[in-house]
């Protein structure tokens, strides 16, 4: 092999051994999907949004931190719950199934939570029997004001959990992509605060509530238009400020 062959050779050795090292590199790199719901069965009268800015009109109001605009999905029959407050108060937590499109009928009793300033959570106690497959519900948070209660809920449908992957994962992130992916915001919320403390969203979390702005699409008539795009607004400013 003459000299200029074999030099041909060797870098053609070396540029193959690049383009082999950089595949396997950005296959070893895990691509995070964004929250993107193609499923948005818009939610009933019980969940649609109110016009109150909260006990006060300054800062962000109570705000939970699930789909609202449309049905959620789980597949934990003892899903968690988030929700953020811009003061320490006493939460009423209630928790409500359809009995058909137009009745519902309260599960347990209510629940009384203490809360702190920013990100708050509850997993479903064991005081309150685990939820049924295929059914929908909606979980209700209350706080009082000097006028009168301010009441927000968010329904959601609990999915065959056999119809997940038996996956392992790696990380955090990989495990809250997972469960974004398939439209399983509870799951997916509930992983991204593992790694959060102090009622914080951390970096995880942060992503998926600014995702979970961008499925809240305005919908409805102009006023629950104007309500929504409010809604989308706090949850962008608790996103962006990684309460």
């Amino acid at each position: 092999m003459s000299h200029q062959h074999f030099g041909f050779w060797l870098h053609s050795r070396r540029s193959t051994s690049l383009i082999v090292g950089v595949f396997f590199l950005i296959s070893a790199v895990p691509a995070y999907a964004e929250f993107k719901p193609r499923d948005r069965k818009p939610a009933s009268g019980y969940s649609r949004a109110g016009g109150s800015r909260g006990c006060s009109s300054n800062g962000i109001p109570v705000t939970q931190l699930a789909p609202v605009t449309f049905v959620g999905k789980t597949a934990s029959t003892r899903p968690m719950f988030a929700w953020y407050m811009s003061s320490s108060q006493t939460v009423r937590f209630r928790l409500f199934e359809f009995d058909s499109p137009k009745t519902v009928k309260q599960i347990s009793k209510v629940k009384e939570i203490s809360t702190r300033v920013g990100i708050n959570k509850l997993k479903l106690p064991t005081d309150y029997p685990e939820l049924t497959v295929g059914k929908t519900y909606f979980w209700q948070i209350a706080i009082d004001c000097e006028v009168s209660p301010i009441v927000s809920n968010a329904e959601f449908t609990v999915i065959n959990p056999q119809s997940l992957a038996k996956n392992r994962f790696s990380s955090i992130p990989e495990s809250a992509n997972y469960y974004a992916e398939n439209e399983l915001w509870y799951e997916a919320f509930e992983e991204a605060l593992k790694v959060s403390s102090n009622g914080k969203l951390g970096k995880t979390g942060a992503t998926l509530v600014q995702e979970l702005a961008q499925s809240e699409i305005p919908a409805g008539s102009k006023g629950d238009i104007q309500i929504i795009k409010q809604r989308i607004e706090d949850i962008q400013r608790i996103s962006s400020e990684r309460i």
